[in-house]
């Protein structure tokens, strides 16, 4: 990877493989460190009982030489049997045989442990059941012995013995056996490396699973940054699922929304500037060809008219774009919020309309209530601007146009009707399309108003519709903004 991959990866605080390292080392650790403990515990014990049972077969076997003659229990053990009993190449194997009145038959006559009486050595008997020394003609049946098993130094060395007590044709002897503890650590000892030999190739996997594993995982979200990496800023295809792993596919599609609404809006500005370029050609051809008049000297009224005309439609088509490229850029609309008064407000484009209607002959009704409601001042005098301009300029001669501004509960409600051609109910929502037009109008305009309209109306969290007017004639455009919005929402609503 590349070292903006590899420095990405490494960030402290958001490196998912960190992450995961942090969640792997404590369980993991745990089951190391119970699995050592209680696979000690278990070797221990294996080797234990494996190693006492060898013990009680010796035992068992020395009570098989045992004989009672003239009353007294002996055993039948040669020099070379005894050496047998007590070969072992690695440790040293001892033994001691008493009757019960305390006589030493054989073996060891200092091995520990004292004796004490049969009754008393239930306390340290082993998990093994108990194995009775086989019977045979030579010494009857006799009840269950007794056995246990017990730890001691013997000679300068720790020891390992198991202490027991049959019955030879009645007479009760004592047996007991020990060796030292060399094969039984060893055995330990080769289960422990063994174990700990497991442990590490474990941990072995787990770092290449660490370094390697996650790693390789963690692979197709670099290829993912170096893709979007390395784009242009106007490569704004969506990434391809197929190449993200399930865990982050959600996150790529919201990213995936994102491009597009992005495409979407690269895409109005394009095709705005478009529109804009044409437009404005008009407008500014028929300024050319005024100027080109006035430097004519033909210094008439017509050409000075026409001129203030050409420049004024050129200032209002400008405003109105600036106005139509702000909302479309997404910045807030209520950039400035204030309380507005709505009446002041339009009594000071009032003069304008009046003269407006007096060269149309249009009878031109107002009806307006104190109503203030929190917003940016501007845009608002654009909306109201816009609406009242357009009945003004497609109503005929001789026409109406009311204007209607009140206070209604917590609404203010402006209306704007006329009794002019009116719009089609299938073009209703059309005209609020950037630059469309109504096909059979024939009054100059650029299609900007209704859609500054509607963007200024949603600024403000309000709604606009287009209706007919009240005697089914003209158009009546309703516009309903809250008067109790706070600041702060139209901030929220704006943005």
């Amino acid at each position: 990877m590349t070292g903006a991959s590899g420095s990405t990866a490494n960030e402290a605080g958001t490196s998912l493989r960190r992450s995961l390292l942090r969640a792997l080392a404590a369980p993991i650790l745990a089951a190391l460190f119970t699995g050592g403990v209680v696979g000690y515990g278990v070797a221990e014990r294996v080797v234990s009982t494996a190693y006492d049972q060898s013990l009680l077969n010796l035992a068992n076997g020395i009570v098989n030489r045992a004989r009672v003659e003239n009353g007294q229990v002996t055993i039948g053990l040669t020099a070379e049997a005894e050496a047998l009993l007590r070969t072992d190449t690695v440790d040293h194997i001892y033994f001691r045989v008493r009757d019960d009145s305390g006589r030493i038959i054989a073996g060891d006559a200092d091995l520990p442990p004292p004796e004490v009486p049969a009754s008393d050595v239930s306390a340290g008997l082993s998990s093994l059941p108990p194995q009775p020394p086989p019977t045979d003609d030579r010494r009857p049946n006799a009840a269950e012995p007794v056995f246990s098993f017990f730890d001691g130094h013997f000679r300068g060395e720790a020891i390992r013995g198991v202490r027991f007590h049959p019955l030879v044709d009645g007479h009760g002897v004592y047996v007991t056996v020990a060796e030292t503890l060399g094969k039984r650590r060893g055995a330990i000892r080769d289960l422990l490396f063994g174990f700990g030999l497991a442990v590490l190739l474990v941990l072995a996997a787990v770092a290449a699973v660490v370094r390697y594993g996650i790693t390789f995982s963690l692979g197709s979200l670099y290829q993912l940054e170096a893709q979007l990496a390395g784009r242009s800023g106007q490569d704004l295809a969506p990434v391809d699922l197929r190449q993200v792993p399930l865990e982050i596919r959600e996150v790529v599609r919201a990213l995936n929304a994102l491009l597009a609404r992005l495409r979407e809006a690269n895409a109005a500005q394009r095709e705005f500037l478009q529109d804009a370029a044409h437009q404005l050609r008009t407008p500014l051809a028929g300024l050319q060809v005024q100027i080109e008049l006035l430097h004519g000297e033909q210094t008439d009224k017509t050409a000075a008219n026409n001129l203030r005309k050409s420049v004024k439609r050129v200032t209002r088509l400008a405003n109105q774009l600036l106005a139509l490229a702000r909302a479309e850029a997404g910045q807030p609309l209520a950039a400035n919020p204030s309380s507005v008064d709505l009446a002041k407000l339009i009594d000071e484009m009032l003069e304008d309309w009046l003269r407006i209607a007096d060269e149309k002959r249009i009878d031109f009704g107002m009806q307006r209530e104190a109503a203030t409601i929190p917003g940016d001042p501007t845009l608002l005098r654009e909306l109201v601007a816009n609406l009242v301009d357009n009945a003004l300029k497609y109503t005929p001669a001789g026409g109406q146009v009311t204007l209607r501004c009140e206070l209604v509960g917590e609404v203010v409600e402006i209306d704007v009707s006329d009794n002019g051609p009116g719009i089609p109910e299938h073009e209703r929502e059309r005209v609020f399309e950037r630059f469309h037009r109504l096909p059979d109008a024939t009054a100059p305009g650029s299609g900007l108003g209704l859609p500054i309209a509607r963007q200024i109306v949603a600024g403000h969290r309000g709604s606009i519709t287009i209706a007919s007017a009240a005697d089914g004639t003209g158009t009546c455009v309703q516009v309903r903004l809250p008067a109790t919005a706070s600041p702060a929402s139209l901030h929220e609503a704006a943005a």
